[in-house]
Parts: C-alpha cells; structure tokens; sequence
C-alpha cells in the first residue's frame, strides 16, 4: 500500500504524465491544486507543497482555520484593536448560518462565523471577527461601536468585499466555489524542478 501523503486536507495533488519537471499550484475554490509529474516522490512532493503554499499565502493569504486557530485569532484581535476587552468565551465555524457573516451571543461570550468565509483573504475574515468581538463590548452600532470598527485598517476593503459577496447568486454558494473568487488575483505559482 503507497504511502499517504502528508498534506494539509485542503490541498489535492493532481499528477500528470505530461509534466516532466515542472509543478504549479492554483486555487481553486476552498483548495490548493498541485500539478506535479507523474514521477515524482511524495517527499518531494510534500516539500514542494510546503514552499509552494507559502508563497502562495505569502501573495494571497486566505483564512483557513481551524476552529481553535479561529479562537485565537479573535484573541489576537481582540488585544489589537480592543486593548483585549472582548474576552470570547468561545469563537467557531458554523455552516448553519446563511443569512449572515458571523453571530454573537453577549450574555455567553460565544461568537459564531459563517462557514462560508472559509478560505476567503484574511482582511475579511478579521473584519468580521472584529465586528462580532466589538458586540462583546458594545451593544449596538452606535457612535461606540462605529470607534472602534474605523480602526481596522482595511476596513472600507472589507465592506466592499462583503458587499460584492452579498450581490452573488445563492447558486454561488451552494457550489461550493466561492473560493474561487479572487481576493487580489487568483495566484497561479509555478516552479520548475
């Protein structure tokens, strides 16, 4: 039986007796595509998806977390632009919301993020983490709450993203593509061997 590739669950290896040395890697949807040779050993493969996924992360960052890595992140927000204030009790995926980006629940300190954001650029993501952690100190969206939004430094990016997403099909994202859309462009790595 071959060896199992260790590999991050949201990176498929497509191998193709096409390619003599050159690989490449794509995203497509909620995942990265490696195109590599037909031939080449899954160490190598493993190390090239390594270098490859960086530099892509490093062009397009997209926010795949777990949900302790979501936790944390909105930990790190918090203390950034909240001088840790926003203490959640708990932070988390939900693929049950589908009318809104993200839910939070003051009186038990939980916050819940759309599913749906998965894989979308980090800006977005952190905006709307800080939204939700901004309820566990504010109320409602007043003059407080408006403060500290207008910190975020993509702030205005973000919305406008949301907003492009909002205008979409709900065909869209039932697919399953929406991934795909392009947070700068849809970066295309490759490396010869």
């Amino acid at each position: 039986m071959p060896k199992a590739m260790n590999l991050p669950p949201n990176v498929e290896v497509r191998r193709s007796n096409k390619r003599r040395r050159t690989v490449s890697a794509a995203r497509e949807g909620n995942k990265t595509v490696l195109n590599v040779p037909l031939r080449m050993s899954i160490a190598e493969i493993e190390q090239l998806a390594r270098d490859l996924i960086t530099r892509m992360n490093d062009r397009d960052p997209r926010a795949y977390f777990s949900d302790d890595e979501l936790f944390k992140r909105a930990q790190e927000l918090s203390a950034t632009y909240l001088f840790s204030q926003a203490d959640p009790k708990s932070v988390a995926w939900s693929s049950r919301l589908t009318s809104t980006w993200g839910i939070c629940t003051p009186l038990e300190g939980t916050i819940k993020i759309t599913s749906r954001l998965q894989g979308m650029p980090q800006y977005v993501l952190d905006y709307v983490l800080l939204h939700e952690l901004v309820h566990l100190v504010v109320n409602d969206h007043g003059k407080d709450f408006d403060a500290f939004m207008k910190t975020f430094e993509k702030k205005e990016r973000a919305e406008g993203y949301l907003d492009a997403l909002d205008e979409l099909p709900s065909s869209v994202w039932s697919s399953g593509s929406l991934g795909a859309i392009p947070a700068e462009s849809n970066a295309d790595i490759s490396r010869g061997a």
